[in-house]
C-alpha cells in the first residue's frame, strides 16, 4: 500500500530549504543538535528543458544527491539503466519518463547560462515524493555533483537538508527545525521553507480517501441491490414450484425438510458465487490498485491476496443470500397442501381495497383495456413490486446522485477558476520593474488588462512563537487592494479591503494545523528582509493544489513592498486577453513569454501558465473519482435491468393460465406482447418518478461529504436536471429490453399448455 511504500524509502522528517548554499562541514556541525538523528545534504533547482530544438521550453526540476550509492533518507531507486555520472548524462524520474515519453538513450536539451546543452538520459529513477505528472507535476531530472556544475552550482555546495529526528514526533521535529534555523542564522544563512513529513503516512492519502469513499458507496449499494435480487429470484423459483411443494407435503414431506432443501440450494449457489468471484475480484482489485499506485510512482507488481477482503467476500457471498432468501422461502413453505395444489398463479387479491380500486379506475380512464390490465397486474403483487422498485429506485437515485456529484465537482472547479478573471499568469525568476513589464505586455494588442504581484517566500510564526523558531513555510503574495483579478474562496473572515495595512488572508490548512483564527496576530519572517507583526483578517481555501512547497498567503501589495523595501517591483504579472478561447489565450501566452525572454526577463515556467492549464490540472486530480462514480452508475443501471427482468419473468410464470385464457378468447400475440412490455415500461416510469425527488434530497449531503473528504470544503452543489431526462430515457430503454424476453416467452405459450399448467 501507499503507507508501506512511503515507509520503505526511510522518509525524512524535515525538508529544509536554504537561501544560501552551505558546505558539507556546516551540515555535519548541525548533527550535534539534541534529538537530531541524522542529516543529509542535497540540491534541487528549477530548470527549463525541451526534447528537440523545435520544441517549446518546459519547466522541470533538477535533483542532485550527494552520493547515489549511499543515500540515507528519501531513498531513490534505479529502475532501469544507470545512475547519472559526471557531466555528460542525466537521469529522469520513472513516472515522468512514462508520461512524457522520454526514454533511456534520448537526449534532453537544457537551458544553461551561456548556452543550451543536450544531455543523454542514461537511467530511469523512482523518486518517492513527486506530484503525479498526470496531476500537473513537472518532470524531474537527476545529476551528480559534476553534472550540477554545468548549471552554476559548485561541487560541495548544497541548498537543501533532509533531516530525521529521534524519537519522531511533530513537536520534536519543530524543535529541531527551530534549532537548525537558529544555528544557521548565526552564520548569516536563512531558512526559506520547512516541509514537515509524517514518516508513517503517505503524502497522497487525501486522494486515496476520496477514492475509498466512492468504493465504499459502491460496495454498500451493490450488497443491498444484490440482496434484493436474491429475494426476487427465490420468489420466482418458489412461484414456479408451488405445485411441487404441495405434492411433497401431500406425501408426508415436512416444512422443515422443504426449508432445508431451499436453504441448501441457496447456500450452494452462494458457494459457487464466492468461488467464481474470488479470482476475478482479486484480479480487478490488483489492476485498479496497481493503476492507482502507479500514478503516485509506487511499484505494485506482486500479486497479494487480502485475507480480510476474502473473509468479507465470503461473508457477503454466503450469508447475504441466506438472509435475503429466508423470507420468500418461509412464505413459500408455509403454503398449505390445498393452496399449493389449487394454485394457478392468478392472484385474486387485487381490487379488494380502495387503493386497488383507485388504480383500476385510473387505468380504465386513461389507458386502453389491454394496457389497463398491465397497470393492474403491476400492483397485483405489491410485495414483489416494492422489491423490484427498490432495485430500480436505488439504481435511479444513485445514477442521478452520481451525475450530480460529477457536475458539482465540475461546478466547484469552474467557480474557483471564475474567481480568476485573468487568462494568463507569467512568473519571473527575479524581481522586475512593475511598470516596465506592464508596458511590455500592453504592447500586444491582444492584452486588455494587467496586474503585477510581488511574492516573497518566508515563515509564519503564530502568537507566542519566538522568531528563532522555524515556523510554517509560506509564500507571501502582495496584490493590489481592490484587485478584480483573483479572489479565493473565503471560509472565515473577509478578503482584503481598502485601509488594510499588515493584513493577511491565510490558507485554511495553515489555520487548522496551527490553530490560527481570524483576528490573531502572527509574525512573518521574510529572511533577509526581517520580520514584522501581521493580523489575520481572513482564511481561504483553494480547490486544487499540488501539496508541495510553501502555502500561499495574501496581503496588500503596499504592505509587502514596505516589508521587503522593494517598491515598483513584481515577480508575477496577470494578464486578461480580448478573447477567452483556449487556442487564443495559449497563443498570447507564448507571445508574452517570447517577448519577455527577448528582453532578458527570465520567465519562470514553473509558476507560469493559463487558466486552461489550471483547469486541466484540476480535472486530472478528480478524474479517477469521477470515473469511478460513473462506473458505479452504469453498474447500478445494469443491475436494475436484471431485477426488472426477473420480476417480469415471475409475472409471466404466475399468469400462465391467465395468458392461456386470453389466447383462448382471441387475444393476439401482439396484444399480449404489448401488455407485458407496457408493464415493464410502467414499472420503469414509476421508479423514475420516485428516484428523482429522492436523489434531490440525498444529493446535497453526499456532495458535502465528498467535498469535505477530498477538498475540506463543501462542493458547490449542482443538481443535474439533464440527468433526470437522461435517466428517464435509460430506464425506459432498460424496461423495454428487460421485458422483451419475458414477453416473448409469454407469447410462445399455447392455449393447451397454459390450460394444462398447474
Amino acid at each position: 500500500g501507499m503507507d508501506q511504500a512511503h515507509q520503505a524509502v526511510n522518509p525524512s522528517h524535515l525538508n529544509i530549504g536554504l537561501d544560501k548554499r552551505i558546505d558539507r562541514d556546516t551540515a555535519i556541525r548541525l548533527e550535534s543538535i539534541d534529538g537530531l538523528a541524522g542529516i543529509e545534504v542535497m540540491n534541487q533547482l528549477t530548470v527549463r528543458y525541451k526534447t528537440s530544438p523545435e520544441a517549446e521550453w518546459e519547466p522541470g526540476l533538477l535533483v542532485m544527491r550527494d552520493d547515489y550509492q549511499d543515500m540515507k533518507y528519501d531513498l531513490l531507486q534505479l529502475k532501469a539503466g544507470e545512475w547519472p555520472e559526471r557531466s555528460h548524462s542525466v537521469g529522469i524520474d520513472r513516472s515522468a519518463s512514462d508520461f512524457y515519453g522520454i526514454d533511456i538513450g534520448d537526449e534532453v536539451i537544457f537551458e544553461l547560462d551561456q548556452t543550451d546543452r543536450a544531455l543523454q538520459v542514461t537511467g530511469k529513477i523512482r523518486h518517492p515524493f513527486v506530484p503525479p505528472p498526470a496531476f500537473g507535476g513537472e518532470a524531474r531530472f537527476f545529476v551528480d555533483a559534476q553534472g550540477l556544475e554545468r548549471f552554476g552550482v559548485e561541487e560541495g555546495e548544497f541548498s537543501e537538508l533532509l533531516v530525521q529526528v529521534e524519537p519522531y514526533s511533530q513537536a520534536l521535529a519543530e524543535e529541531v527545525a527551530t534549532e537548525i534555523k537558529d544555528r544557521l542564522a548565526k552564520e548569516a544563512i536563512g531558512v526559506t521553507n520547512v516541509i514537515y513529513q509524517d514518516p508513517n503516512k503517505h503524502w497522497g492519502r487525501i486522494f486515496v480517501e476520496g477514492f475509498n469513499f466512492v468504493l465504499q458507496i459502491l460496495a454498500v449499494v451493490s450488497l443491498v441491490v444484490s440482496a434484493i435480487l436474491v429475494t426476487n429470484t427465490l420468489t420466482a423459483l418458489i412461484t414456479q414450484q408451488t405445485h411441487q411443494i404441495g405434492i411433497i407435503k401431500a406425501v408426508g414431506g415436512k416444512t422443515s425438510t422443504i426449508l432445508k432443501i431451499y436453504l441448501s440450494t441457496v447456500f450452494v449457489y452462494g458457494c459457487l458465487a464466492f468461488l467464481i468471484s474470488v479470482a476475478p475480484g482479486a484480479y480487478v482489485a490488483f489492476g485498479l490498485t496497481k493503476t492507482f499506485l502507479n500514478l503516485f510512482n509506487i511499484d505494485y507488481d506482486t500479486f497479494h491476496i487480502s485475507t480480510k477482503a476474502i473473509e468479507l467476500q465470503a461473508g457477503a457471498a454466503l450469508l447475504t443470500p441466506l438472509i435475503a432468501a429466508l423470507l420468500p422461502i418461509l412464505k413459500g413453505t408455509a403454503t398449505t397442501v390445498r393452496e399449493a395444489i389449487a394454485s394457478y398463479g392468478i392472484s385474486g387479491s387485487f381490487g379488494n381495497n380502495g387503493f386497488d380500486r383507485g388504480v383500476d379506475r385510473l387505468s380504465r380512464r386513461f389507458l386502453s383495456s389491454s394496457y389497463a390490465i398491465s397497470l393492474n397486474n403491476m400492483f397485483r403483487k405489491k410485495g414483489r413490486l416494492i422489491l423490484t422498485q427498490l432495485v430500480l429506485i436505488t439504481a435511479g437515485t444513485m445514477f442521478l446522485v452520481v451525475i450530480s456529484l460529477a457536475q458539482s465537482t465540475d461546478l466547484t472547479v469552474t467557480n474557483d477558476l471564475n474567481r480568476r478573471s485573468y487568462d494568463i499568469r507569467i512568473s519571473f525568476e527575479n524581481r522586475q520593474r512593475a511598470d516596465r513589464v506592464t508596458r511590455m505586455a500592453k504592447q500586444l494588442p491582444e492584452v486588455v488588462e494587467t496586474e503585477v504581484w510581488l511574492t516573497q517566500p518566508g515563515s509564519l510564526l503564530k502568537a507566542g512563537q519566538r522568531l528563532r523558531e522555524a515556523g510554517v513555510g509560506i509564500v507571501l503574495n502582495g496584490i493590489p487592494i481592490g484587485s478584480q483579478m483573483y479572489q479565493p474562496i473565503i471560509v472565515a473572515g473577509r478578503w482584503l479591503q481598502p485601509g488594510d495595512e499588515n493584513a493577511l488572508v491565510i490558507y485554511q490548512e495553515i489555520a487548522e494545523d496551527h490553530h490560527i483564527n481570524v483576528g490573531d496576530s502572527v509574525t512573518l519572517d521574510l529572511g533577509e528582509f526581517g520580520d514584522d507583526t501581521w493580523q489575520v483578517v481572513g482564511i481561504f481555501q483553494t480547490v486544487f493544489t499540488d501539496g508541495f512547497g510553501g502555502d500561499p498567503v495574501y496581503a496588500p501589495l503596499a504592505a509587502v513592498e514596505n516589508a521587503t523595501n522593494k517598491y515598483n517591483r513584481g515577480t508575477q504579472i496577470l494578464v486578461r486577453t480580448q478573447e477567452r478561447g483556449e487556442a487564443y489565450v495559449t497563443a498570447v501566452s507564448d507571445k508574452l513569454k517570447t517577448l519577455y525572454e527577448n528582453r532578458q526577463r527570465d520567465v519562470d515556467l514553473n509558476g507560469s501558465g493559463t487558466t486552461f492549464e489550471d483547469r486541466q490540472f484540476a480535472d486530472s486530480q478528480y478524474a479517477i473519482n469521477i470515473n469511478m462514480l460513473l462506473a458505479l452508475a452504469a453498474i447500478l443501471a445494469l443491475v436494475g435491468g436484471i431485477g426488472l427482468m426477473g420480476a417480469l419473468s415471475i409475472s409471466v410464470v404466475e399468469r400462465t393460465r391467465e395468458i392461456g385464457v386470453m389466447r383462448a378468447v382471441g387475444a393476439r400475440t401482439r396484444t399480449i406482447l404489448g401488455m407485458l412490455m407496457m408493464e415493464g415500461v410502467l414499472q420503469g416510469t414509476l421508479s423514475w418518478a420516485v428516484a428523482v425527488p429522492l436523489s434531490f434530497l440525498l444529493g446535497r449531503p453526499l456532495a458535502q461529504q465528498m467535498g469535505q473528504i477530498m477538498l475540506d470544503i463543501n462542493l458547490d452543489y449542482a443538481y443535474s436536471y439533464g440527468a433526470v431526462l437522461l435517466w428517464l430515457g435509460i430506464v425506459l430503454s432498460i424496461s423495454t429490453l428487460a421485458s422483451v424476453l419475458p414477453a416473448r416467452s409469454a407469447t410462445q405459450i399455447s392455449v393447451r399448455e397454459s390450460l394444462a399448467y398447474a
